[in-house]
């Protein structure tokens, strides 16, 4: 298999998969997670072609590159422009969830029922920002810095820098005035950034302190005019469905955020098809060129947010899971940036020795899960292997993405914290998968209902995986059907 990934990338254009010095298992690695999600980009009717017209292939290669910068323009947009949701906020403030994910939660696909989210949009083109972290006592939390271009370029918390209490001044990647006081100096490479953070809860009686921890967690412009939302602010704004809007998002993004200078080639190169900057206008393409785009972006975003749907066969899974040990930052490939911005609603996934995540996509037969059936999932002694934490929570499929399912005895996931579990005499663990409870006591006592008519997947979430977990061959067991 590592023969046959090998031969893939060195047909690849290197504009596509660039040559990287990484080890053998992580090249492996990162060639099924390509090869996932390209057959994700391009239409089955064009996997049968030998070649693809040359503006499409350049549209096609254009919107990967470009199109994380729109989803965070759109989900800042959503956050400080549009009221009344959960991520509502303001220009370096944080807003923090205040109750642990349930099925009415729908701002974000697969919310996480371990922790609290906080988020924040900052903006350091004219003013650093310092932000102050209490003592958490050892608690789990992690922060992550994004760029406009979706790329995680810092991170502090539990693992990487400890749970003492710190300042950290975060300042633009032009900035040359001050430097305010601080425990750390982060120089973002955009002015434009989204702050992501989770924090453990462990059970219903844990959110108070989990609260007041939070409320002890804040931004501070050094230049008090900075946090005004009109100052410099971008003035081109998504619009669902409107491509031509799309680009001039994009190109604003490139101009508020330039993109790397590595990266100059590849604007040169996209100018021809809309996509440079302040240069290109949507207005100034060719009607040939505008036509090719509004009927190739909603075929690649459709394909990009189905990525979770079981019923495809076209990505690598060992015994029904999929696997996201994600890199540091996606680099150079755009590929699995695109993928990424696409599914995250706001959620980035994180590096790997952070956190693994697993998705349950197939039974062990490789048939979808779902639609009434019953299941086994087998952990063994001391359940997966995390110095933080770890859980397995179901996602059902509704129409507009994956949520969690409303069941009789509100529980939607099962980990290292929940109360009341029954073990095997090894220590084992079976969690058992169905829409009614089980009549064994033992069974209904490890019960995560499913849908008795939907479909649904799992997510094994693994925070501060230990080491065997890094390695590819690591493998979740298979979810096993059972009767009926």
């Amino acid at each position: 298999m590592y023969q046959r990934c090998s031969q893939v990338l060195k047909n690849l254009p290197q504009l596509v998969w660039p040559e990287l010095q990484l080890s053998p298992i992580r090249q492996f690695f990162d060639c099924l997670v390509f090869v996932f999600l390209l057959s994700l980009l391009t239409p089955a009717s064009a996997q049968n072609k030998p070649t693809e017209d040359p503006l499409d292939a350049e549209v096609r290669a254009a919107f990967l590159y470009a199109y994380p910068y729109y989803e965070f323009m759109w989900l800042r947009d959503q956050a400080l422009n549009k009221t009344g949701t959960l991520t509502s906020t303001s220009l370096n403030v944080m807003r923090h969830q205040r109750h642990l994910a349930t099925p009415e939660d729908r701002w974000a696909n697969g919310p996480i029922h371990d922790t609290f989210y906080s988020t924040a949009w900052l903006d350091v083109g004219q003013s650093p920002v310092v932000l102050s972290v209490p003592d958490t006592a050892d608690r789990y939390y992690v922060i992550v810095f994004i760029g406009a271009d979706t790329n995680s370029f810092e991170r502090i918390g539990r693992r990487s820098t400890g749970t003492k209490a710190r300042k950290i001044a975060i300042i633009g990647p032009d900035w040359q005035g001050a430097i305010p006081a601080a425990d750390q100096v982060i120089r973002a490479p955009t002015r434009d950034l989204y702050v992501n953070m989770r924090m453990l809860v462990r059970d219903a009686a844990d959110m108070p302190q989990v609260h007041a921890l939070q409320d002890a967690i804040h931004f501070k412009p050094a230049n008090s005019m900075s946090g005004s939302p009109s100052l410099n602010a971008p003035q081109r704004l998504p619009k669902d469905g409107d491509v031509g809007q799309m680009l001039h998002v994009i190109n604003e993004s490139f101009t508020r955020n330039p993109p790397p200078a590595n990266e100059a080639a590849l604007l040169e190169k996209y100018r021809a098809v809309g996509i440079c900057g302040a240069a290109c206008r949507w207005d100034d393409l060719p009607p040939a060129v505008q036509a090719r785009w509004r009927t190739i972006v909603p075929q690649m975003i459709a394909r990009l947010k189905t990525a979770l749907d079981g019923s495809r066969r076209d990505r690598p899974r060992t015994q029904g899971w999929l696997p996201f040990r994600l890199p540091r930052n996606f680099a150079n490939n755009f590929a699995l940036r695109a993928g990424s911005a696409a599914n995250s609603g706001g959620i980035f996934g994180l590096e790997a020795s952070e956190a693994v995540y697993f998705m349950g996509l197939t039974d062990h037969t490789d048939a979808t899960l779902g639609e009434g059936r019953h299941y086994r999932l087998h952990l063994p002694a001391g359940g997966l292997p995390a110095d933080a934490f770890w859980s397995v929570t179901l996602y059902e499929f509704q129409e507009k993405g994956q949520y969690l399912l409303a069941n009789p005895i509100n529980r939607y996931s099962i980990g290292d914290r929940t109360q009341g579990l029954v073990r095997n005499a090894d220590g084992s663990l079976d969690i058992w998968l169905q829409p009614e409870a089980p009549s064994d006591p033992a069974q209904r006592a490890n019960w995560l209902p499913s849908p008795a008519v939907k479909s649904f997947y799992l997510n094994a979430r693994i925070y501060q995986p230990r080491q065997e977990v890094l390695d590819p061959a690591w493998a979740m067991p298979a979810i096993e059907r059972l009767l009926p």
